[in-house]
């Protein structure tokens, strides 16, 4: 038998393992789209994406061999390991009972233990070997988008690149199952790892139980269970099926929604009638599975909350890959605008980052769970990345906490989207922005303006350059130069607009562009 708490961190070290693979692979494919550049042709553009993603097949396949060994080996120590902490655990009941210890494991039992090992070995191995196939149509998929979108006209070369990285970031390096489904490469780890593992160590507590003599058998509970299982956690299994007691099918034993089954961390250990006493009341029962916590006025169970403390941490683990991947894009950037995009990119992910550690400590905190760091690891976002987060996040920050002004009284730009040409401004965006824009008027001329947002993040104020090519409806000012203020309403999509002359205090800061 082990306990809920040792499969807790069973994989941690494996699982860190596999994720150096995942940040292999991403890296990998961000360093291939930062390379292809801008191929106008389609038949070049077909022939070096197929040579590309050729190579990356086989280069994932490599890197695949260079952690095989040292998986294999981890994975039987943990199997070893396991092994023998359940026969310690079990023999405290043997010995209890008056039949003394199990000192060696019997045939019967190794054979359960080293065909738990290459069953599960064999398992991690085929879904691994998929990666190279996902990563290679992870590759693809990201390329073609980023082609269209560039062909079509929809998106310049920078937007489209950046839109591939992130697609790729996001995604991750994913296995695929025989039945077609796919599972992040960690998830997919630890619940082959926590399931073989298991069924392992629970038929072994099944074989060496039958050796001593022992039929029935006492299942452990934990908070947090999910509902079906909760409903026979802590009570007593009869292995022959004898009247009064829980069958295996009664408890869907072999199955893999069931007891043993998937990510499942109940186990048993031996129970002598007469002898044993039970470890767990009906009311030590009832309060495992109560609504006894509290999170924004709520009461939940544990199993609710430990779902919910989940769905942070992949969060966490999805922003950190989106950040290390905008950094091997940074690294390799073939031009000093596309390094310039993707440190903003890399700027507001961090901000992101840092917003959602910082709201799954307030959770921890709140609800009294324990943090996990193992599962908010990402291999790739190593400390030199983890403080370049910081950083960024921070100049962030500092950037949109109030409005800046130059030596000479202007108003500091936060966002210069000159580039970009005509654009659809947000009317929600970051506090305190100043966006500056540029559009080409009907003479050729252009004209450059400001959009300001309140500390709200609300769209508040706009100041023009010029008219438009529209002169007779903007009669202010030399060269028809004019404001527009922003009130926004409850519950209507449209704010209230109105135009005006410049005052004077507005023209001093925004005399760069007046």
């Amino acid at each position: 038998m082990l306990t809920p708490g040792y499969y807790d961190h069973l994989t941690d070290e494996l699982v860190k393992l596999y994720a150096e693979l995942d940040n292999a692979i991403i890296s990998d494919i961000t360093r291939r789209l930062m390379k292809n550049g801008y191929l106008t042709e389609t038949a070049k553009w077909q022939i070096q994406q197929l040579q590309e993603s050729g190579m990356m097949y086989d280069d994932i396949i490599s890197e695949i061999a260079k952690h095989t060994n040292a998986a294999d080996r981890q994975l039987r120590t943990i199997f070893e390991d396991a092994g023998l902490q359940s026969i310690s655990n079990d023999n405290a009941a043997y010995s209890q009972a008056g039949l003394g210890s199990i000192i060696k494991m019997s045939p019967a039992a190794l054979q359960v233990l080293n065909a738990g090992f290459k069953k599960c070995a064999g398992t991690l191995s085929n879904l691994t070997l998929t990666t190279a196939s996902t990563g290679q149509t992870a590759y693809i998929s990201a390329c073609n988008n980023a082609y269209m979108q560039i062909t079509s006209g929809a998106f310049d070369y920078q937007t489209a690149i950046r839109r591939a990285v992130k697609q790729v970031a996001e995604s991750g390096t994913e296995v695929l199952y025989p039945s077609g489904h796919s599972d992040k490469i960690d998830v997919a780890v630890r619940r082959a790892v926590l399931t073989g593992v298991g069924q392992t160590c629970r038929t072994l507590s099944e074989t060496n139980a039958q050796d001593m003599g022992c039929d029935l058998m006492e299942i452990t509970a934990h908070a947090g269970a999910r509902p079906s299982h909760a409903e026979w956690q802590g009570q007593i299994v009869s292995l022959s099926g004898r009247k009064g007691y829980l069958s295996k099918s009664d408890i869907g034993y072999g199955t893999g929604a069931g007891f043993g089954g998937w990510n499942c961390r109940h186990d048993w250990y031996p129970y002598f009638e007469g002898i044993s006493k039970r470890s767990y009341t009906k009311s030590d029962l009832k309060d495992l599975n109560a609504r006894n916590i509290e999170y924004q006025g709520k009461q939940f169970t544990e199993y609710e909350i430990s779902q919910m403390q989940r769905t942070l941490e992949r969060k966490i683990r999805s922003l950190k890959r989106e950040a290390a991947a905008y950094n091997t894009a940074i690294q390799n950037a073939s031009s000093d605008t596309v390094k310039t995009a993707f440190e903003d990119d890399f700027r507001n992910v961090s901000v992101k980052l840092k917003a959602k550690e910082k709201e799954l400590g307030s959770f921890i905190n709140k609800t009294g769970q324990l943090r996990d760091p193992f599962r908010e690891q990402v291999n790739g976002f190593g400390r030199s990345t983890a403080q370049k987060a910081v950083w960024a996040s921070k100049k962030e920050i500092d950037k949109y906490k109030c409005l800046h002004y130059n030596k000479d009284g202007t108003i500091v730009v936060t966002d210069d989207w000159k580039s970009k040409g005509k654009v659809s401004l947000p009317s929600k965006y970051k506090p305190n922005a100043v966006i500056e824009t540029k559009t080409a008027a009907e003479n050729g001329n252009f004209q450059i303006d400001h959009t300001i947002y309140n500390n709200e993040a609300i769209m508040s104020l706009q100041i023009h350059s010029g008219g438009h090519s529209n002169p007779e409806k903007h009669p202010y000012g030399k060269h028809h130069e004019h404001a527009h203020d922003f009130v926004w309403i409850k519950n209507q999509k449209h704010p209230h607009r109105t135009t005006r002359n410049i005052t004077d205090k507005e023209r001093k800061e925004h005399g760069d562009i007046l």
